[in-house]
């Protein structure tokens, strides 16, 4: 029988168990003073069993600082979460709307985000005059 040293390594806790580490901590700690990281990992470690939202609710815990802590891909904040490159503002005419739906091929739809964010998502077919519905939604009739 072989065991995962890992597993050895790391004892496991119980929601409650880890509730009452939290309530230790929370008693002990001074003002402005970050939760540590073995509390943390104790945390990270009940998503599993527990589920987040059960977790964060019984620890008081952030889910965004919590899924941050697990290292899941897009739980980094909003506006800062694109290291790659900046965005490119590209100019949507009904010309180039209609030169997408005609190239199905290569672009089986076309979807637009407004500011406000509202969606709106064109697959090409017969009957669809794109022109006219590219200027309703972005509001220039």
């Amino acid at each position: 029988m072989s065991t995962d040293i890992a597993t050895l390594a790391r004892p496991t806790f119980t929601l409650e168990e880890v509730a009452e580490h939290f309530e230790d901590w929370r008693r002990q700690k001074h003002r402005g003073e970050r939760i540590p990281e073995q509390l943390w990992s104790e945390a990270v470690a009940l998503v599993e069993t527990y589920g987040l939202s059960q977790v964060t609710r019984r620890l008081r815990l952030s889910g965004r600082d919590l899924s941050k802590r697990r290292g899941l891909p897009g739980s980094g904040r909003r506006r800062g979460r694109r290291a790659e490159a900046p965005a490119t503002f590209v100019e949507l005419t009904p010309e180039v709307v209609v030169q997408a739906q005609r190239r199905q091929s290569t672009a089986p739809c076309l979807e637009l985000i407004r500011p406000d964010g509202l969606r709106l998502r064109i697959e090409p077919g017969e009957g669809i005059d794109a022109g006219a519905v590219l200027e309703r939604f972005l509001g220039v009739v």
